[in-house]
């Protein structure tokens, strides 16, 4: 009663909607900007079971978006960080953890026991495989999505409503949009609208007669705007999913942004013949190498691609690898075929190429 005081005190909640609450069962898919700020409003309002289902680390560029974890937490597995934090945010909440993440062999089967999924991954993959699922089960599912300064939610198959394809009945092509891991987000963004999708999820659990089931909401925070537009429902679409000839997207593992781009060892980077190295940090990080062939900061690649050729092979690299994962799945989106990021750092690159012998021995 004391932790949930101010919340049972609101008239249109009292302790019948706590106790909703109490026994709702939410699974979160990625725990990540969209997924942190979620997990951590609906383990505090108290609700009782929540699943998590992330197969990332935590990694230092996580942090100033992701407020679940902390510098401790750097290269623990995201599931095992955000359990410890959940729990001694509030240990009467059940926390079910999935390290392998959702993909196509497993997610009917996890997703059976919740009432309501939540998708925290902002990457298309993981929302037409979400959706095709819960259509299945016929279950709720809540969608966020941020592009810069901007993002949206919604509320999907709840009660008869629209779906997730009633709105884009088929996915953009691969690499056609850039994630969050290319083109950058303000952290209080994604906190933003992470709050609004809690927000959405206690209404549905509480109210869930009265919740918008048939809008998808913008928010602009460069102007402090929010918009919404009413979906219409597309049953045929929705009818197909259903049936028994309908098959789930293929997907092997769903990650936060977009699909991870081919990623090579420091062995297998200087065996590939004709590649250029393309050094993506910004210029005035150590350590230099001589013999790399390009530099251009990732925040510059995308007005300077006539620097490249398409026809040639780049292998992108950066201090951890991060920043070449994103440089690669940019050029990816700009047609460029064979792109690789680096899984070693700059440091070991330099090393290897100052000493080949002793070092491609080894593998990163």
């Amino acid at each position: 009663m004391e932790r949930y005081q101010r919340q049972i005190q609101l008239e249109d909640i009292g302790l019948e909607g706590q106790q909703a609450l109490a026994n709702a069962k939410v699974l979160v898919v990625g725990a990540g900007g969209l997924g942190s700020p979620v997990l951590q409003y609906l383990a505090a309002s108290g609700v009782g079971f929540l699943g998590v289902a992330d197969m990332d680390t935590v990694a230092l560029s996580n942090l100033h978006r992701q407020l679940l974890y902390t510098t401790a937490d750097v290269g623990k597995p995201k599931v095992q960080a955000a359990q410890e934090r959940l729990e001694s945010l509030n240990p009467d909440v059940e926390i079910n953890v999935y390290p392998e993440g959702v993909h196509t062999a497993n997610i009917m089967e996890m997703i059976a026991p919740y009432d309501l999924i939540i998708d925290g991954t902002d990457n298309f993959s993981a929302r037409y495989l979400i959706n095709d699922a819960c259509v299945k089960s016929d279950k709720a599912w809540i969608y966020g999505a941020l592009f810069k300064h901007q993002g949206q939610f919604a509320l999907f198959n709840h009660r008869g409503g629209p779906c997730y394809r009633c709105l884009y009945p088929k996915p953009p092509a691969a690499g056609e949009v850039a994630g969050c891991n290319v083109l950058g987000v303000l952290g209080t963004v994604a906190g933003i609208i992470g709050l609004q999708m809690a927000h959405l999820a206690l209404q549905t659990i509480i109210w869930p007669e009265e919740v918008p089931n048939q809008s998808v909401f913008y928010v602009n925070q460069q102007n402090f705007s929010v918009q919404h537009l009413k979906m219409d429902k597309n049953q045929s679409l929705c009818d197909n999913v259903q049936s028994d000839s309908w098959e789930l997207p293929q997907n092997n593992a769903i990650t936060n942004c977009e699909t991870p781009p081919n990623t090579v060892s420091l062995k297998e980077a200087l065996l590939l013949d004709q590649a250029l190295f393309l050094d993506v940090r910004d210029t005035e990080e150590q350590p230099k190498i001589a013999a790399v062939d390009l530099q251009i900061p990732v925040k510059e690649l995308e007005q300077r691609l006539k620097e490249l050729d398409k026809e040639k092979t780049y292998i992108a690299f950066c201090k951890s690898g991060q920043r070449a994962k994103a440089a690669a799945t940019l050029l990816k989106a700009h047609d460029f075929e064979a792109v690789y990021a680096l899984s070693a750092s700059a440091q070991h690159l330099k090393n290897a190429i100052e000493n080949e012998n002793s070092t491609t021995n080894e593998v990163y």
